[in-house]
C-alpha cells in the first residue's frame, strides 16, 4: 500500500497524485519506495528501543498507538506480573526488529530511518 508523503493518505498502487491533497506520489526505484517520510510516521528503531528499555511498562505500544495493549501490559506490571510483561516487551522488540510488526495502529508503515 502506498501513502502520500505530504498528508499520509492511503493511495492506490498506481496513483500518480494524491486524491486528498493533490501532491505528486513519491517515485519508486527497484520496487522500493524512495526515502520519504509520511507525516506522523513512527520510527522502527525508536519502537524497538522502547520495547527493549521500557517494554515492561508497554511504552512501545503507546508509542505505536496500541493503547489497549499498552494498558494491558502496564496492568500486568502493576499487578506483580512484571516478568510476564518483561517477556512480552522482549518478544515485541524481536518482532519489531525482524519486521513482524511493520505498521502502527493506524496502518502507517514504520520508518526504517531514525
Amino acid at each position: 500500500m502506498n501513502y502520500c508523503s505530504n498528508c499520509g493518505t492511503k493511495l492506490d498502487s498506481n496513483a500518480s497524485f494524491c486524491h486528498n491533497c493533490g501532491a505528486r506520489v513519491a517515485s519508486y526505484t527497484n520496487g522500493t519506495k524512495s526515502n520519504t517520510v509520511i507525516p506522523g510516521q513512527k520510527s522502527k528503531f525508536i519502537a524497538g528501543i522502547l520495547a527493549i528499555l521500557l517494554g515492561t511498562l508497554g511504552i512501545h505500544n503507546f508509542y505505536l498507538g496500541y493503547t489497549k495493549k499498552g494498558i494491558a501490559q502496564l496492568l500486568l506490571f502493576v499487578f506483580f506480573l512484571g516478568w510476564v510483561s518483561f517477556i512480552w516487551g522482549v518478544v515485541d522488540a524481536i518482532r519489531i526488529f525482524t519486521d513482524k510488526i511493520t505498521c502502527d495502529a493506524n496502518g502507517v508503515p514504520l520508518a526504517d530511518n531514525i
